[in-house]
């Protein structure tokens, strides 16, 4: 090692250990005529080899300061991919995500599938914000930390891909991410697609929409299997209703459940 470079070795261990924010400040100034050199052994030795958090903590904030983003995702990486004191950091491990959002987004999926300690909500809406884009990654981060519902809503209205949303639901099998695919599929006026979801889903929150879009799609004994699954858990006279037309128009198929049904008090 040559004399400086041992030199600006000793100078960013020095700063790393004094935790000083104003000295960091005058070192990491544009004006320094030695600011690289010490921002190098910082990165490179200084900081890696420390235990202290405290060293840690005020090292990256004087970074982020400094405005320093390339440098600091080197940093954020030596500290947490290679150093086992902080590897499992939560804010650090944030902060190397958060950086790469920002700075570096084709890094940001690596991260995310190498690092299990992060906070998967706030990073995932950062990825998702209209600044950044990168639902790809956002889907990833929630399926990840088991999130399905706002997983296939990625899918549905980031991704914008009904496709590979019916074939996760279909992959997942749970009631409430069928829920989102069924009103997406109304959205879609795809009627038959969005009465098998909420059919899986048990859930006929929707049938009011449901009952006005059958007017001109399916036809109306196509309501049945669906209106059955509503009234199992809604008491409403226009499921009722709709539910002894679907029979009438069903022809003999319905008739028996016709008669049984309005047999019956409703």
């Amino acid at each position: 090692m040559t004399n400086k470079a041992y030199l600006y070795r000793a100078q960013a261990r020095y700063l790393v250990e004094r935790q000083e924010p104003t000295l960091w400040a005058k070192v990491l100034d544009p004006s320094n005529p030695h600011r690289q050199n010490v921002i190098e052994q910082v990165v490179q030795t200084a900081l890696p080899e420390t235990k202290n958090v405290d060293e840690v903590s005020i090292t990256v904030k004087a970074f982020i300061d400094a405005s320093l983003p390339e440098h600091l995702i080197e940093l954020l990486e030596r500290i947490v991919l290679h150093n086992s004191d902080f590897a499992e950091n939560t804010s650090l491990q944030n902060l190397l995500i958060l950086t790469a959002i920002k700075s570096y987004p084709t890094r940001v999926m690596d991260y995310i599938n190498k690092l299990d300690q992060y906070d998967g909500n706030r990073i995932a809406e950062l990825a998702i914000d209209p600044e950044h884009r990168l639902y790809d990654e956002a889907l990833c981060i929630y399926k990840k930390f088991n999130q399905p519902v706002n997983a296939i809503k990625v899918i549905l209205y980031n991704l914008e891909n009904i496709k590979q949303a019916t074939e996760y639901a279909e992959k997942i099998n749970q009631k409430e991410v069928y829920s989102e695919l069924g009103k997406a599929q109304l959205d879609h006026q795809n009627l038959p697609a969005a009465l098998n979801a909420f059919i899986s889903a048990e859930d006929p929150c929707m049938f009011e929409r449901v009952i006005m879009l059958n007017q001109s799609l399916v036809q109306k004994s196509d309501l049945v299997p669906y209106l059955l699954m509503a009234r199992k858990t809604l008491k409403d006279r226009k499921v009722d209703n709709e539910l002894i037309y679907a029979y009438a128009v069903g022809g003999e198929k319905y008739l028996s459940a016709l008669e049984s049904f309005v047999s019956d008090p409703n």
